[in-house]
């Protein structure tokens, strides 16, 4: 029996979108907007200083999605906690975050402490900073290799992971991301989640899916991250910002578009009811 997940993201649109836009927005255009029009339209300025602002607007966003998010999971009300949490446990996805932040805001900060050290116009400092969405992918991809791994290897828990308590087999990338995203940012709160986790117990074709889409999305982040930095190194000196910030997002979308033909087309297929033991294989 399939269990059905409390949850249309017809209805959701607006507040997943809300809180993405505080995430994607800033790294596209806000930051390239400051750096290439006081770069090329401010040539008085610092170079230094040209450098730092766009970054350091970007820290303000990224603060500021952290602090709401943050807000939703530590507050007295545990409607977007995982399951059975205490009150000052944060959900998989923000630990993620944070390591995410912590290995970019490295980077940034090693780059702009180099001043020109190079002696190269900051032709290198630029390149450098034009990184950080490269990062990021090869860091997700690493930790969604991880995860399957484990998954493969049937590992246990030896502590609570999430909704997971001690003892369960470590799940899929996806299926954290998924879950805390939809129940916090989406605000599916404890419902989806407990559904979620049902369906992906109780449903071979689901948890097939799930699987799927972590390899997928593995494969094609460090794909993603390869070519990109690749191309930083590259590309005239002028392309490599716009490149480096944008690029990833654009090829991350379009394999967001295949993940929602993909996922319609297994939930129609599980609900046929057919194809349950084809799949059952890929979790071992």
């Amino acid at each position: 029996m399939v269990v059905e997940l409390p949850y249309s993201l017809h209805s959701r649109y607006a507040s997943i979108a809300t809180a993405w836009t505080i995430i994607t927005i800033p790294p596209i255009f806000i930051n390239l907007g400051l750096f290439y029009g006081l770069w090329y339209g401010k040539p008085e300025l610092d170079r230094l200083l040209v450098l730092t602002l766009p970054t350091a607007v970007l820290g303000i966003f990224t603060v500021i999605a952290i602090v709401e998010r943050v807000w939703k999971l530590i507050r007295a009300s545990p409607e977007y906690r995982p399951l059975n949490s205490p009150r000052h446990a944060l959900d998989i996805f923000q630990w993620g975050y944070f390591l995410a932040l912590i290995s970019i805001s490295a980077l940034i900060s090693s780059t702009l402490a180099r001043a020109d050290r190079d002696d190269d116009a900051h032709e290198l400092q630029i390149r450098l900073l034009s990184l950080p969405a490269a990062v990021l992918m090869c860091l997700v991809a690493t930790l969604t290799l991880l995860s399957l791994a484990l998954n493969r290897l049937a590992w246990k828990l030896p502590f609570r992971f999430g909704s997971l308590d001690a003892g369960n087999v470590v799940r899929p990338a996806i299926f954290y991301i998924v879950e805390d995203v939809v129940a916090v940012d989406g605000g599916g709160g404890l419902e989806y989640r407990k559904a979620f986790s049902a369906r992906y117990e109780s449903s071979p074709v689901f948890r097939g899916m799930i699987w799927d889409l972590s390899v997928v999305w593995m494969l094609w982040f460090y794909v993603f991250a390869a070519l990109f930095t690749v191309l930083v190194f590259v590309l005239p000196k002028a392309a490599v910002y716009a490149v480096g910030w944008a690029g990833p997002f654009l090829c991350a979308g379009l394999v967001a578009v295949w993940t929602v033909a993909y996922v319609r087309a297994e939930l129609r297929r599980e609900r046929k009811g057919w194809g349950e033991d084809e799949r059952a294989p890929l979790l071992g």
